[in-house]
């Protein structure tokens, strides 16, 4: 398939794939995910016309940002509206082969008889297929409202649904990334409300926090009655006095030699401080999500980023480091980065060469990732 196939042919491929493509009962629901996202990324339905535009433009946007690259879509064949959360799908699809008459790609071992579904009986009053069914209905009203929410940013305009992350930099929700969102939503997913979406690969521009620790004080604004100090208050701590240096002191304390006769320096008033301008944290329009000013930090933390990457390698164990870099302070990837080469991680934090020469080369990737993603939305 093509950018140019539409979404009739598309089903019908996918349909003929895994074998359903003549069935008139109830086909097992389908949905995607590109082959530049991770394996913890949540699948995207594909379900309707707009789901398949949403896919076609995300591969889109995902091949203009690798130049050259081609992006897949890997389609993953779930049970028709969840019809029994415990039977496999395998089972679904075996059921509407034999309803069909087609042959499937391998048998079943004689211990393994599959139990076949009665799929010319699943309707309205099957509990299971009710809760399926009420479950879309939910997806359906929370992508309505989450469009109303983030369809009216006045610097986007309203063709468009727009959420600004914790720096205040818009976003273009995609249709994958509310697809997403509303399923969580209808689920019931924990944390997951209107205004904060699922803790995922795919919305992790919106959960970044501070990545240090409190900000500097404001400096303590100097004493005007003392007025302006000239060149030797660094080096004389008794040259602000008008009277001079105490009784005792050296003659030439703070640089001023013997032979100059001394005159009492005589304070003068200077203004006070001007007033600073306070850099805004609001975007320059207006937009339908204010920012939250409580996380900047543009990239992920340490323990979110190490989940994922033990993911692809378990065997390193990368899990277990988190708490070494949480106990000297470290806690977002690019505080790793600062730390410099992977033999002065590894001495620092206390793990092995390998693991840091790991870890350093995954922060770096992930961090221009990051960078060419604010430099294109920017």
């Amino acid at each position: 398939m093509t950018h140019a196939t539409p979404f009739s042919e598309a089903l019908d491929v996918i349909y003929e794939t895994i074998g359903c493509d003549g069935a008139t009962v109830k086909k097992p629901a389908i949905s995607h995910r590109l082959s530049n996202a991770t394996q913890k990324s949540v699948p995207i339905n594909l379900t309707s016309e707009e789901d398949w535009q949403g896919c076609q433009e995300d591969v889109r946007e995902a091949e203009d940002k690798k130049k050259g690259a081609k992006i897949t879509v890997s389609i993953i064949v779930s049970l028709q509206v969840r019809l029994i959360h415990s039977l496999r799908s395998f089972q679904y699809l075996a059921s509407l082969r034999v309803k069909l008459g087609v042959t499937g790609a391998g048998k079943a071992g004689k211990s393994k008889k599959i139990v076949i579904m009665d799929l010319e009986h699943a309707g309205s009053g099957d509990d299971d297929f009710d809760e399926g069914v009420g479950i879309l209905v939910k997806e359906g009203k929370h992508l309505e409202q989450l469009q109303n929410q983030y369809g009216h940013c006045q610097r986007c305009g309203t063709s468009k649904s727009c959420k600004i992350d914790m720096a205040g930099n818009h976003h273009h929700l995609t249709n994958g990334q509310l697809s997403a969102w509303s399923r969580t939503l209808a689920a019931g997913t924990h944390n997951v409300t209107l205004k904060t979406p699922p803790q995922a690969d795919l919305f992790s521009m919106f959960f970044k926090k501070f990545g240090g620790g409190a900000p500097p004080p404001a400096a303590e604004p100097l004493n005007p009655a003392f007025g302006n100090m000239g060149p030797f208050m660094g080096m004389n701590p008794y040259a602000y006095m008008p009277w001079g240096a105490p009784f005792g002191a050296p003659a030439n304390f703070g640089g001023l030699s013997s032979h100059q006769p001394h005159t009492p320096m005589t304070p003068t008033p200077i203004a006070g401080p001007s007033a600073r301008s306070t850099p805004a944290l609001l975007p320059a329009f207006p937009s339908s999500d204010p920012p939250d000013i409580g996380a900047i930090n543009p990239y992920p933390e340490i323990a979110e980023f190490f989940r994922e990457l033990d993911g692809y390698d378990p065997k390193r164990r990368l899990l277990d480091a988190v708490s070494n870099f949480e106990k000297l302070d470290y806690y977002n990837i690019d505080e790793i980065a600062n730390i410099g080469k992977a033999s002065e991680i590894a001495q620092i934090v206390g793990i092995t060469i390998g693991n840091a020469t790991h870890i350093l080369g995954h922060v770096k990737a992930e961090m221009k990732r990051i960078d060419r993603e604010r430099r294109a939305t920017a």
